[in-house]
């Protein structure tokens, strides 16, 4: 049967079928090579998310350490024990002292409304939701408060726990959240600019 093949076309399936087991290993090969290169990015993959486990896990714990001696009563003691619109407090306060003052109603209870616990931040707290390393509660004012725009920079600096402007933070600052600031300006002078200010609290303390 094989004399009846031409002999060249015989060459060329000789030569074929020796080729066949180089193809084979070729195709292994290429097929191994893939296996490894998923396996090799998989480990990449397992080792970037292990790093950044890691680093997240370091990040918390600098944070937990951070807070770790916070005040449990810093928003008592550094927020709500803050006062407002002093220059506006004082120029009324004047007005009333003097002895020419026709006893102004509207004056008064501006200034008693400004200078009593109408105009003191209140906060309420909501439930508190505990987690295996934390706790935290919604602080939110009871009512807006009326300030200006130093006011504001003593407000968040004591908040944000950092100086901004004449202003610093109080000392061991628990981890406070702005959930919610709401800034209405109410009345511009050439002396004064009042803002009505309402604000809601994220406090978190770790345990």
């Amino acid at each position: 049967m094989l004399s009846t093949i031409p002999k060249l076309r015989l060459l060329v399936y000789s030569m074929l079928a020796g080729l066949l087991p180089f193809v084979f290993v070729v195709v292994n090969f290429l097929s191994e090579k893939s296996s490894l290169d998923d396996l090799h990015n998989s480990l990449q993959d397992m080792q970037q998310s292990a790093l950044l486990r890691e680093r997240k896990q370091a990040v918390n714990m600098a944070v937990r350490n951070h807070y770790r001696d916070a005040d449990h009563f810093y928003i008592d003691k550094y927020i709500e024990t803050l006062t407002f619109l002093e220059p506006e407090v004082e120029s009324l306060q004047k007005i009333v002292n003097n002895k020419n003052f026709a006893g102004d109603e509207m004056i008064k209870k501006r200034l008693e409304l400004l200078s009593g616990s109408g105009n003191s931040m209140v906060f309420t707290e909501g439930v508190v939701q505990s987690a295996p390393q934390f706790q935290e509660v919604t602080e939110t004012l009871v009512h807006p408060v009326e300030i200006n725009t130093n006011d504001l920079q003593k407000i968040l600096s004591r908040i944000e726990g950092v100086p901004i402007g004449q202003f610093s933070p109080g000392p061991n600052r628990p981890q406070l959240i702005i959930l919610e600031l709401k800034l209405d300006r109410k009345n511009i002078t050439e002396k004064n600019e009042v803002f009505s200010l309402n604000l809601k609290l994220l406090k978190r303390e770790y345990l």
